[in-house]
């Protein structure tokens, strides 16, 4: 009635009748009403709530709360301050301010500003509806980048701390009926509650300016724990994160963690901000000296490596994030001199490639023997013999069994011991070669009781599972056969070398070498992993359902076959053995002539063929293809990530002690952290950048001439000054921090 969407209302009639001084005529002498004590606001609490939300209902449901939903702003409800009644509300819980800010229109900003020069008590009240709760004028101003509202709220008196937490302002999985217990943060209008955190995600740094002028902390955080750096990079603006971090006046701090233990770094790199993650890096770096375009600088490894200052593993690191992830921009972040020279240093250090290497062919070597001289003859017992071929027999299972006992209680007890169990189950999730490794020899010492006993058909029904995942853990090594050798050649060869022409021409011979074998090996185990997960995964589900269906069909109509009895179709669960040999091209169609219904058996054979052999084996290739292509295509960064993988499992099996000691080779101190009772470790990194620090002024300096020299020229054409165009655009003083001209 007073405003709407349509350019409609008693305000826009009274404004296009007489104007602004009309209108403000009509607020004064009508709005009052409208309003507690008459503009000047009271506390409202549940009742006036209760009220509003169930103004047209004649029966309300008792208890009240059993009918709210999760979001219900009476869940959280506390007594605040507000100017426009409830009752005089819309269906959101809005004010007549909130909808001209809404409308967004030149008349409606008009409009919104002389009900606020009217009533400045107005700039308190929040949107009380469960969708939009808590949403203030302040807020909608900023998001219809409306800075001149902007000024006039903070000066009226607006919360700068207000929190938007309605269920809009959400993330997409926290609005769900069942929120998701881990969110991704991902949401169109999930701008971190706070006014200070919604300048920021829209980059408007002019009103970001004023609200830290105006008593806003950077540092606040929201319902998930997010302050202003996480916000940036949730929502992408690269630009704002150096502005926050780097600000003059309250600069924002780097290192606070949100509710899921992620700082704005690891943030970056679980919701695969590639870009946003280097200039992280960037910003955070230390510079030691520069010569020309060549820096040295360190970088903080605090959130960035898998091993905190005191040893202890930081399974929120980046790193451990980076490689835990599916997206391609995880893989791009791997791609760059910080974190491959983080990997060299942690290699150097913690790995032992050719002893482990040499433990398990010895391991494979004696289970193979064992295996190999078990007696031909089935009746003859494996215990007791007293021949040349039973005694080698028993030293190869001897040895077996003292190998995995050293592995199973030694080295990986010590990991248990050194991690904890759960996080030692949760790295077993990430390495299913080391987890299967582990239960085939689990199941190696399942076989003594039953050797003990004599019961020999089930020591070899185990012994069948067991073998086979015995040798998966050298796709551990697969892809790194050859990384040691280079790099330790690579090493060796340039500490004898005088010029850097010789260490050229030395690299480039390994590189050669052996780049081909570790590009090659490397991403094939990648593809066996993605294939079986993701591929096979899918193909089995659907094969499983045609199967199912088909298995009855061929059941019935083969009930009447001659010899049925001796086939695989004599009971309905070996049909499925008979399909599965149908399906590898294994079956006799002659049969189909000699079944109760000839035709309808050839009939459901043909339908069969074309939906499993032809439809879904073909569909299982061509998904394979595409998954084989994916991964050729990142081959060198899939190569790094299976490296990177290797060395923080190498990390996982030290003790915290060691882990201490390593981490003081391979990282230098720079002094205490964010918190003074915490010591920063940092990795020292010399590379090449773009432009000297020369380049970079003289470019500075001549985009300021640029724009001077475009600014003067416009100035001129209209016949103003900086001053008075300055005025007539903002009505301020300044444009960077907006202050009101005094009224003369």
């Amino acid at each position: 009635r007073l405003a709407n969407y349509k350019n409609g209302g008693e305000l826009i009639d009274a404004y296009n009748v007489g104007g602004q001084a009309e209108v403000e005529k009509l607020i004064k002498e009508q709005f009052g009403v409208l309003m507690y004590a008459d503009g000047k606001g009271q506390v409202i609490n549940r009742a006036e709530y209760l009220r509003w939300k169930f103004r047209g209902q004649e029966q309300v449901i008792l208890p009240i709360e059993a009918s709210l939903s999760q979001h219900d702003p009476l869940a959280k409800w506390t007594d605040h301050e507000a100017c426009w009644q409830m009752q005089y509300r819309g269906s959101l819980g809005e004010t007549l301010l909130h909808v001209l800010i809404i409308c967004d229109t030149k008349v409606h900003t008009r409009l919104a500003r002389t009900l606020l020069k009217c009533f400045p008590k107005l700039s308190i009240d929040v949107v009380e509806g469960e969708e939009y709760l808590g949403a203030s004028a302040l807020h909608l101003a900023i998001a219809y980048a409306n800075n001149e509202l902007v000024q006039d709220l903070v000066e009226a008196g607006a919360n700068v701390s207000q929190r938007a937490i309605g269920s809009f302002f959400l993330p997409r999985d926290q609005q769900r009926s069942r929120p998701s217990k881990h969110t991704d943060y991902e949401g169109l209008a999930y701008l971190g509650e706070f006014p200070l955190a919604w300048a920021a995600c829209c980059s408007n740094e002019s009103v970001y300016n004023l609200l830290l002028d105006s008593g806003a902390s950077p540092d606040a955080q929201d319902s998930f724990g997010n302050m202003i750096l996480h916000m940036v990079v949730v929502c992408d603006k690269l630009d704002m994160f150096g502005y926050a971090l780097r600000h003059p006046k309250l600069p924002a701090s780097n290192g606070i963690v949100n509710l899921s233990g992620l700082t704005p770094l690891t943030l970056a790199c679980k919701l695969g901000r590639a870009e946003v993650f280097r200039e992280m890096l960037e910003l955070s770096a230390r510079e030691f000296w520069r010569y020309s375009n060549i820096t040295c600088s360190a970088y903080p490894l605090n959130a960035l490596d898998t091993l905190l200052p005191d040893g202890r593993t930081n399974w929120n690191s980046a790193l451990f994030i980076i490689l835990n992830g599916t997206k391609e921009e995880h893989l791009d972040m791997l791609d760059g001199g910080i974190i491959q020279r983080l990997l060299e240093e942690k290699w150097k250090t913690f790995a032992r490639f050719l002893k482990r290497l040499a433990i398990l062919f010895l391991h494979l070597f004696t289970l193979s023997m064992a295996i190999y001289l078990r007696p031909v003859d089935r009746n003859k017992p494996l215990l007791g013999g007293t021949d040349w071929n039973d005694l080698a027999r028993y030293g190869f299972e001897i040895g077996t069994v003292i190998g995995v006992l050293c592995y199973v209680i030694v080295q990986q007890g010590e990991e248990i011991k050194n991690q904890g169990f759960w996080s030692f189950c949760k790295q077993l999730m990430h390495s299913p070669d080391k987890a299967i490794f582990l239960l085939s020899n689990l199941l190696i010492l399942a076989c003594i009781p039953f050797r003990l006993t004599g019961d020999v058909i089930t020591e070899e029904a185990i012994l069948v599972f067991a073998l086979p995942g015995s040798w998966f853990l050298l796709m551990f090594f697969a892809g790194h056969m050859y990384l040691i050798h280079v790099r330790s050649s690579s090493c060796d060869l340039c500490k004898k070398m005088s010029t850097s022409t010789d260490i050229i021409h030395v690299f480039g011979s390994i590189v050669r070498n052996y780049t081909g074998a570790v590009r090659l090996t490397g991403p094939f185990v990648t593809m066996v992993y993605s294939m079986i997960v993701g591929d096979m995964l899918t193909f089995g589900m659907i094969y499983s359902i045609v199967l199912f269906g088909f298995s009855q069909s061929f059941y019935f109509l083969y009930k009447g076959f001659p010899g049925v009895k001796t086939s695989l179709y004599h009971s309905y669960s070996s049909t499925w053995m008979a399909l599965f040999q149908i399906t590898l091209g294994d079956y006799n169609y002659s049969e189909l002539s000699l079944t109760s219904y000839p035709t309808l058996a050839k009939t459901v054979f043909t339908i069969f063929m074309i939906l499993v052999p032809i439809l879904l084996l073909n569909m299982l290739i061509a998904m394979m293809g595409n998954t084989y292509a994916h991964v050729i295509e990142q081959s060198e960064k899939e190569w790094m990530k299976q490296w990177a993988k290797i060395v923080v499992s190498l990390e996982r099996a030290v003790n915290q002690a060691d882990a201490h000691h390593y981490l003081q080779e391979y990282s230098i101190s720079l002094g205490a952290g964010d918190d003074p009772n915490t010591e920063q470790r940092g990795v020292m990194v010399i590379k090449s950048k773009s432009k000297t620090r020369a380049k970079q002024r003289k470019g500075a300096v001549s985009n300021w001439k640029r724009v001077g020299k475009v600014t003067i020229r416009e100035l001129k054409k209209r016949g103003i000054t900086g001053e008075e165009l300055r005025r007539l655009m903002w009505d301020r003083a300044d444009i960077s921090t907006p202050v009101r001209i005094p009224a003369r």
